[in-house]
């Protein structure tokens, strides 16, 4: 998919090519009610936006939708295009070596580098703040079970832009680490 086909899905959907997934989403839940049959805004069009109109915007907007979380969901690593993140905030491998093992502390210090807040994240991620902050802190015995704690992880390492793998490998090798010694 080229760079034009995307910014035309951006655009269906009233966004910037700089928009978040987050954003993405809100967009999109905004218009499908905007142009849903019970939309207060378009009762008094009446006549002049027909039933058909309003199904074929629903479903450029769905179209759109699908397209750029079919970007995204492929392209986990990012939560912008590569070309609009400004080269202070782009993800390099380099940077990435700077922590040779993911820890609670590292990621910690990657969020706040990047300038994201952990309210941020619960709202993206729909967790609990607590829970964010304990994974941070290694609060391992405020954890859940592994099962969950590694879908956890590899979300919240997807909003650091991080290679999940890598991050739910490290911690919970100290995670399991800490439990063989309880």
């Amino acid at each position: 998919m080229s760079r034009e086909d995307l910014k035309k899905y951006f655009e269906i959907l009233e966004l910037s090519s700089h928009a978040s997934l987050q954003d993405i989403k809100n967009a999109y839940l905004r218009l499908k009610k905007l142009y849903s049959s019970d939309s207060i805004v378009l009762m008094p069009l009446g006549d002049e936006f027909p039933e058909r109109k309003r199904k074929k915007i629903l479903n450029q907007i769905e179209e759109a939708y699908a397209r750029l979380l079919f970007y995204f969901k492929s392209e986990p690593q990012r939560d912008i295009l590569p070309s609009e993140i400004p080269v202070s905030e782009k993800v390099s491998f380099e940077e990435n070596m700077d922590y040779p093992s993911f820890s609670g502390q590292a990621l910690k210090e990657i969020r706040e580098k990047r300038g994201i807040e952990l309210s941020e994240i619960s709202n993206q991620l729909k967790l609990r703040i607590e829970l964010l902050k304990n994974i941070e802190n290694e609060k391992f015995e405020a954890l859940p079970e592994e099962a969950y704690l590694r879908t956890q992880l590899k979300n919240y390492a997807a909003c650091l832009s991080l290679n999940h793998e890598k991050v739910v490998e490290d911690y919970l090798r100290r995670y399991k680490e800490w439990k063989d010694k309880i």
